[in-house]
């Protein structure tokens, strides 16, 4: 059985956020972040995700690096 937490990630990123969910990964639950105004977005920890997210990692990055 698995265990519920270990099974979401939280992004704290609105972009980041947008990004998965354009490129098809599913919202699961939208939480207000008490430290501050931001929010936090789950997502189902899959390897996929965790792949998509290191693509737009490597995308920033190489726009930073285009700026420069």
């Amino acid at each position: 059985m698995t265990n519920r937490e270990t099974s979401l990630i939280t992004i704290y990123s609105q972009r980041l956020a947008g990004y998965l969910m354009l490129h098809g990964f599913v919202l699961i639950r939208l939480l207000a972040n008490e430290t501050d105004n931001r929010n936090r977005f789950l997502f189902a920890n899959t390897p996929a995700l965790k792949d998509c997210i290191d693509k737009w990692q490597i995308h920033k990055l190489e726009g930073i690096k285009n700026i420069e």
